[in-house]
């Protein structure tokens, strides 16, 4: 009976840890406002927010460094996340089959607003809207580095592990 409620017991264990790793993201609508409440959610930790779009070559291209980068230095304190601007008739659809693709573990955005000048302007009057932007605060929830480009991981590393540090 001990060996039955044992093999019982790893198969129950294997199952919610597969269930785990294979649940879907999550993906939360966002406006202008919402910027603030999630910088706030993330203060004394390192918050990376990129913003992207599933049409955007560059974004796509970096998004899995961004993922590794989250996996890498989570339990130092740092929070990754995304927030797409598709906003055609099967945004949520194609950005959730995205993010299940790229095994985005935080939960993510999508853009939620038609005034696309007071969201740009909610993240930084100086952006210009151009994709993908990789805004980066430090722990205490003030803009550090805007990087407008294209980016790998080692290049996002070198700009988080000092703000880690502190």
């Amino acid at each position: 009976m001990k060996t039955v409620v044992a093999v019982l017991s790893l198969f129950l264990a294997f199952q919610c840890a597969q269930a785990q790793k294979f649940s879907a993201p999550v993906l939360l609508s966002i406006d202008e406002k919402g910027f603030d409440a999630l910088r706030a959610k993330s203060k004394g930790k390192v918050l990376v927010l990129n913003v992207w779009a599933t049409w955007c070559k560059p974004c796509v291209e970096e998004f899995a460094d961004l993922v590794k980068l989250e996996k890498a230095y989570s339990k130092e304190g740092l929070d990754v996340a995304f927030v797409s601007v598709d906003d055609d008739a099967r945004a949520k659809q194609k950005v959730m089959a995205f993010l299940r693709k790229m095994s985005a573990a935080s939960p993510s955005y999508i853009k939620q607003t038609d005034n696309d000048e007071a969201f740009i302007n909610a993240l930084n009057p100086q952006w210009s809207g151009a994709l993908p932007a990789t805004f980066i605060y430090n722990r205490k929830g003030e803009l550090v580095k805007m990087k407008v480009q294209e980016s790998t991981f080692l290049e996002f590393e070198q700009l988080i592990k000092p703000l880690l540090q502190k």
